[in-house]
């Protein structure tokens, strides 16, 4: 898909070139927003307003200075933040299947309970990292963003984003470690 086309297109009101961005990136951002610790019912409103604010602010896109997928991002990001902001007075189950880790194939009942249950410690203990460590986590292992591109959402450097993941890493080996002792 090449997005310069298909932004083209919409600004000349093709309605159906929306719908292919949309089919694109709904599924990685979702991901995302999933990562990030939100319940699904939230991921996906958060997803739809992502989808809506970028169609209303299309024209504040500048294809030179981000990628789309980086723009598109960083608003859901930013709708996932002042959720998480929101809510951080109350508690959010999140689903079974907004864990870290995806199960792509069908073990057997003993190796099935175990990944479970490495999914919810993983999943617990990325929950217990400082938003900004989290958000730049799932940037960086989730999405695959650049660390530049991450610097650029993050709205910090590059050696910033460097140290939020080693510090992640860190504390998540830390915590996944004891739980094993």
């Amino acid at each position: 898909m090449e997005i310069a086309n298909l932004l083209k297109r919409i600004i000349d009101g093709d309605r159906e070139a929306f719908a292919e961005v949309v089919e694109t990136y709904q599924r990685p951002l979702f991901g995302f927003l999933g990562r990030l610790g939100l319940s699904k019912a939230v991921a996906e409103e958060i997803a739809q307003e992502t989808f809506l604010r970028a169609w209303r602010n299309l024209g504040q896109y500048q294809i030179g200075r981000a990628q789309f997928s980086t723009w598109l991002f960083s608003i859901g990001r930013n709708l996932a933040l002042n959720e998480i902001t929101r809510a951080s007075n109350r508690v959010e189950e999140t689903t079974e299947n907004a864990g870290p880790l995806a199960v792509c194939t069908t073990p057997g009942p003993l190796d099935q309970v175990a990944q479970e249950q490495s999914d919810t410690r993983l999943r617990d203990a990325i929950l217990r990292l400082p938003l900004p460590e989290r958000t730049t986590l799932a940037l960086a292992y989730v999405r695959e963003l650049p660390l530049g591109e991450i610097a650029t959402l993050e709205a910090t450097t590059v050696g910033a984003v460097k140290a939020r993941l080693h510090r992640a890493k860190a504390k998540l080996r830390e915590w996944l470690e004891i739980q094993d002792e």
